[in-house]
Formats: C-alpha cells, sequence, structure tokens
C-alpha cells in the first residue's frame, strides 16, 4: 500500500522504515517517549534528510508539517505540504537511493569483520 500512494503517514519504527523504501513523501507520527526523546529522534531523521540533496523549502516544509502532526509545532499547512509534493517525492527516491547504496546487512557485517581481522 505504501508504494500505490503520493504520501504516506506512518507510525511506529517499523512502518517508517518500511515507507522510506516505499520512496514516497512521508509523515511520521512518532510514538511519545519520555522526556520527549522523540522530538530528538524525530528531528535527526528530518536533519539527515534535509541534509541528503532535498530542496530547503520542501525540507523546511516537511519539518513543520511533522512538527505539526507531532503536536509540537504550529498547525499542519495542507496546502504547503501539497504544493511541496512533487520535490518531496523527488528527495524521496533520492532517500531510497542513498539506502540502496549502504549495500545488505549481511554482506556489510562480513565485510566489518574481514577488516576487524586483518
Amino acid at each position: 500500500m505504501l508504494w500505490a500512494c503520493d504520501l504516506n503517514f506512518v507510525r511506529g519504527e517499523d512502518s517508517f522504515v518500511r515507507a522510506q523504501w516505499a520512496a514516497r513523501p512521508m509523515v511520521w507520527h512518532i510514538y511519545p517517549q519520555d522526556e520527549e526523546a522523540h522530538h530528538d529522534k524525530l528531528d535527526a531523521w528530518l536533519a539527515l534528510f534535509s541534509r541528503s540533496g532535498v530542496d530547503t523549502a520542501a525540507a523546511q516544509t516537511l519539518t513543520d508539517f511533522w512538527h505539526a502532526w507531532n503536536a509540537y509545532g504550529n498547525a499542519p499547512d495542507w496546502v504547503a505540504l501539497r504544493s511541496k509534493l512533487p520535490i518531496l517525492t523527488r528527495g524521496a527516491q533520492q532517500w531510497q537511493a542513498r539506502l540502496l547504496g549502504l549495500g545488505d546487512l549481511a554482506a556489510n557485517l562480513v565485510a566489518f569483520c574481514e577488516n576487524r581481522v586483518k
């Protein structure tokens, strides 16, 4: 279903990971944690995504919307988010390509172990 939508709303870490693989813009409604640690987690991902080559204004629109959706920002600006969807779609596709470039876990662990032995 995530691959079929123009914009995904997800909750929880598993859905968040799957949404990244779908290469579609998304809004993550993160589970609240003690001492608002979830804000740090959410903002860390937004910072990584913002620095991945996505348009600065589009990244800020997404950040503002995520903050509002997670109840620590102004009201969600649906019009602004919709206007940035084409740019955010390209950004999500670039993000997915970046993830694919990291390789798979098993091969990376083997390479890590081989390099530690040398």
